[in-house]
């Protein structure tokens, strides 16, 4: 039953990466671009609150922070383009100053599928929890006023300032990891690693550090661990390595949804 789940979930996913990739080649941009905006006005469940922190944090009025929102993708990518990171020292310095990927992330957080994915997470989820490469902030936030202890985890700059922020406007008490700086000492029931693995340079290392931080027992939320070659996604790294077997061979064993994996009891 669990492999069926899987496997449909897998289904869908190329199924709709395929007809984006047509959407994309095929129709022309003077069509493609009103028909983007009125999906993202469907699928796109942006709260008054968020515009609102945006348009404070970043002194801009509603019209110009929902340009942005809806255009972010394009931007950061274009910025990725036009910079070229290519080392690890590159692509970190590309992170630290985007100001487009704040926007990028909380139009994507608020798309109705990744909507579903989050509340689900959040509902499994137990005990101490770490969020690793947390973003802008959000499934911190979430964690925490289901009244689990979070901690947030990612590389500073633009992204972790703005979190910081969205901490202290909505009252969590969230501990804050610089990962440039900071050591994790702690061990977690509950790991968060949502689209985050595959920005990430050294892909394997990251997996090995964050299944030892884990409890036995414990829950890694992970996504994107076949991520394929996109050159829409030019931020997107590939890996060089079966990750699903190698969780396995770390001891992490496949859960009920695609994206959970349990570390099992010695």
């Amino acid at each position: 039953m669990l492999k069926k789940k899987q496997r449909m979930f897998n289904n869908i996913s190329v199924f709709k990466n395929k007809i984006m990739e047509y959407f994309r080649k095929k129709i022309p941009e003077f069509i493609k671009k009103p028909l983007r905006h009125f999906y993202n006005k469907w699928n796109v469940k942006l709260d008054d609150n968020t515009i609102n922190d945006l348009c404070d944090y970043f002194s801009l009025d509603k019209k110009n922070i929902l340009r942005l929102l809806e255009n972010s993708d394009r931007l950061n990518t274009d910025l990725w383009l036009s910079i070229n990171p290519k080392s690890e020292i590159e692509i970190k310095n590309f992170y630290h100053e985007t100001p487009f990927y704040i926007f990028n992330l909380t139009f994507w957080h608020a798309k109705k599928e990744q909507q579903k994915i989050r509340s689900e997470i959040i509902g499994m989820s137990k005990g101490r929890v770490l969020d690793f490469g947390g973003g802008v902030g959000d499934m911190s936030i979430m964690a925490s006023q289901k009244g689990l202890e979070a901690d947030y985890a990612d590389i500073p700059g633009r992204t972790f300032n703005f979190a910081k922020r969205m901490f202290k406007r909505k009252n969590c008490n969230i501990f804050m990891i610089d990962l440039e700086k900071d050591k994790i000492d702690k061990k977690y029931d509950t790991i968060f690693c949502i689209d985050v693995i595959e920005h990430i340079v050294n892909p394997k290392k990251t997996l090995g550090d964050l299944v030892g931080l884990l409890n036995d027992g414990g829950y890694l939320f992970i996504t994107a661990l076949n991520i394929a070659p996109d050159k829409n996604n030019p931020t997107h790294l590939v890996f060089d390595f079966d990750a699903k077997a190698y969780l396995k061979l770390l001891g992490m064993t496949e859960g009920k949804m695609p994206f959970l994996w349990i570390k099992q009891i010695k």
